[in-house]
């Protein structure tokens, strides 16, 4: 089985004999990589419509391991089986995220690390896991067909954690360690917009303000990558 360049990098960031549960995972394409690599041992792919449930649990069905993966028709984590140590949360938006976890904080008593790949809100997304006691330890910033991720691992921390504001824009592995071409080519680009915005002349004080802020601490992480 070969999976997404996407997927590919949420899968690299799960920890070895992990119990996973994969939260909306379509075909359950992870978690049968993830058991065909014996990279985890134990799965449980949910949904919560009846229609991608049931083609997720044929795929699963007619697979060798089936055994392996519980099926779950439920509401992100409010099924969560009491063995699973580890959280996918791909493909979803960044306040999404943060609603399935906090709506059933109960449920994390045992979960250890949660992998998310947020397609907006990730300086929210950030700022709110670190508030949990969710520590991010890694992160791979790359383009597929076109469109910009940023795959994010957090691991249970003792206590609640608060980032910067830097942190939680750029991501705090991202400014100690080297982000790669595509971390810098997305951010110039950014770079160029707030640019093109600060251009208006209708601009309130306010926004020119914050727009200049940021095309300033944009400027600082590039010179320093």
């Amino acid at each position: 089985m070969t999976l997404s360049k996407r997927l590919l990098a949420v899968a690299e960031m799960i920890p070895g004999g992990a119990k996973i549960a994969d939260v909306g995972s379509d075909h359950a394409q992870l978690p049968l990589f993830l058991l065909e690599q014996k990279r985890i041992q134990s799965a449980e792919a949910i949904e919560n419509k009846p229609g991608p449930y049931a083609r997720m649990a044929k795929a699963v069905r007619s697979s060798e391991f089936s055994e392996q993966v519980l099926l779950s028709l439920s509401d992100g984590i409010s099924s969560l089986a009491e063995e699973v140590d580890t959280v996918v949360l791909a493909g979803m938006g960044g306040r999404l995220i943060l609603r399935i976890i906090k709506d059933h904080p109960e449920k994390l008593a045992q979960v250890k690390t949660i992998v998310v790949d947020a397609h907006n809100e990730r300086p929210l997304l950030i700022a709110e896991m670190g508030a949990l006691s969710y520590r991010l330890v890694q992160a791979k910033f790359f383009y597929d067909e076109g469109i910009a991720y940023d795959v994010m691992r957090f691991d249970k921390n003792p206590g609640p954690i608060v980032y910067s504001s830097e942190e939680c824009l750029f991501g705090p592995t991202h400014l100690k360690e080297d982000p790669g071409p595509d971390f810098r080519t997305y951010w110039s680009k950014e770079e160029s917009r707030y640019g093109d915005l600060l251009k208006n002349e209708q601009l309130s004080p306010k926004a020119r303000n914050d727009y200049e802020t940021l095309v300033k601490a944009i400027q600082e992480v590039l010179h320093e990558h």
